[in-house]
C-alpha cells in the first residue's frame, strides 16, 4: 500500500485504536455520536487523498467542466427565469463538486478494508475500478448536459415547455389494459428544465421543448431514449413514424442509445411525442457524444457502431452528428455515412456555426 493516502489511512487506524467511542470489527461498526464527526473527517481524508493520487488530472477536467456548467446554467436560469434545472442528484453533485461525489465510491471498500475483509491490494484494485467506471459515466453525462444547455442558449430561447404526462403508480402500471391508449397532454409553459427526472416511461416524451427565436420553431430535446410501455392516442400526421415491430423484425431486439434527439416544428403539439410502445418518431437530428476522456480504439469502435445502427434505423432528417474532442482514427471513420458528420468540439474549440447552420437549413 503506497502513496499519500496511506498516511491518512494510518492516522485513521490510530484514531480507531485509541478512541473508545469507535469499535469496528468484521461483524460490527459502532461509532459513538460524540466522535462521529472526527471519525468521518479522517475517513474522508483517506478517500480524498486516494482520489487526488489516482485521478488528479481527471478531477481537474471535472472541475473545469463544473465551472463551465455552472456558468451556462446560471445564464439560462436568469434568461428564462427558471426556478430549477433538474437532473439526478448524484450527477448534480458531480457537476458542482466532483470530489464530493466521487468519494462516495470509496465508502464501502474503505470500511471493508478497515474491517479486514479485504487486503490492501484488493482495496486499491476495487477502488480504482469503481472510480474509473463511475467517473467516465458522470463526466460524459455532465458534458452532455453542458452541451444541451449551451445549444439552447445559441437557439435564442423565448419560452420553455413541458408535456405534463400523468405519472401513474406502480399499481396503475400493472393493471393497465393493453387496449387502452394514453392521452398526450398539450405542452404547457414551465419554469423547470428537467433532465430525465420524475417520469415513468409509459410514453417517451421530450425532456423539454424550447421556443427558438433563432429558428422561429419549437425544438424538442430528448436525452436517454429508453423504451415506452404504453400506446398513445395521438401520432402527429405531420411527422413520419417507424413501427417498432418492423425494426425488431429486421434488426432483432436491439437497444437504440442516441445521446440526444432533436425534433423541430412550427406546431408545438407536433413535437410532443417521441415514441410509444408501437412507434418511434423520425427525429430531425440525432447526436452521439464520443467518450470525452481517454478512449481505446475498441471503445471508440463500439460507440461508432451504435451510432451507425441508430442512424440507419431512425434515418434522422438532418443526419447524425458525432461530437468528439479527440480525432478519431481514419480506420474507424473511413466508411462513415455521408450524413454522419463528425464535429471536433472542445471547450476551447466551440464549433457552433456548423451545427446551427444545419438546424437552420430547410
Amino acid at each position: 500500500m503506497t502513496g499519500l493516502w496511506r498516511k491518512y489511512y494510518d492516522a485513521l487506524l490510530a484514531f480507531i485504536e485509541n478512541e473508545a467511542g469507535v469499535e469496528i470489527k468484521s461483524d460490527l461498526i459502532s461509532i459513538d455520536k460524540t466522535v462521529r464527526k472526527e471519525f468521518y473527517k479522517k475517513f474522508d481524508k483517506v478517500r480524498a487523498s486516494f482520489l487526488a493520487q489516482r485521478i488528479s488530472e481527471w478531477l481537474d477536467e471535472a472541475q473545469f467542466l463544473a465551472t463551465k456548467y455552472a456558468k451556462i446554467e446560471g445564464q439560462l436560469t436568469e434568461l428564462l427565469r427558471l426556478r430549477e434545472v433538474m437532473m439526478p442528484e448524484d450527477l448534480r453533485r458531480f457537476l458542482f463538486d466532483p470530489m464530493k461525489q466521487m468519494v462516495r465510491d470509496l465508502f464501502d471498500p474503505l470500511f471493508e478494508l478497515i474491517q479486514e475483509k479485504i487486503e490492501p491490494e484488493e482495496f486499491e484494485e476495487r477502488a480504482q475500478q469503481a472510480v474509473n467506471e463511475s467517473f467516465r459515466n458522470y463526466y460524459q453525462m455532465g458534458y452532455i448536459k453542458w452541451f444541451v444547455l449551451s445549444l439552447i442558449q445559441k437557439l435564442e430561447p423565448e419560452r420553455i415547455y413541458e408535456v405534463p404526462l400523468p405519472q401513474p403508480s406502480s399499481k396503475e402500471i400493472i393493471k393497465h389494459r393493453q387496449d387502452i391508449r394514453q392521452n398526450i397532454p398539450f405542452p404547457r409553459e414551465t419554469k423547470v428544465l428537467s433532465f430525465e427526472v420524475g417520469r415513468r416511461d409509459v410514453l417517451l416524451i421530450p425532456d423539454f421543448i424550447v421556443r427558438s427565436a433563432a429558428l422561429e420553431k419549437y425544438v424538442a430535446f430528448r436525452t436517454d431514449l429508453g423504451k415506452a410501455i404504453w400506446r398513445a392516442t395521438y401520432h402527429s400526421e405531420e411527422r413520419d413514424w417507424f413501427l417498432i415491430e418492423d425494426i425488431v423484425e429486421k434488426y432483432g431486439m436491439i437497444s437504440l442509445k442516441p445521446d440526444l434527439l432533436l425534433y423541430m416544428d412550427e406546431n408545438l403539439q407536433d413535437v410532443s411525442l417521441v415514441a410509444d410502445s408501437e412507434t418511434i418518431c423520425q427525429p430531425d437530428l440525432q447526436v452521439f457524444f464520443m467518450d470525452q476522456l481517454e478512449a481505446s480504439e475498441k471503445r471508440m469502435s463500439q460507440e461508432l457502431e451504435e451510432a451507425r445502427l441508430a442512424h440507419e434505423i431512425l434515418k434522422p432528417i438532418k443526419g447524425t452528428r458525432l461530437i468528439t474532442k479527440h480525432h478519431l482514427p481514419e480506420s474507424l471513420t473511413a466508411e462513415t455515412d455521408k450524413d454522419m458528420g463528425i464535429i471536433h468540439f472542445g471547450f476551447n474549440n466551440l464549433k457552433w456555426e456548423g451545427l446551427l447552420s444545419l438546424l437552420k437549413n430547410e
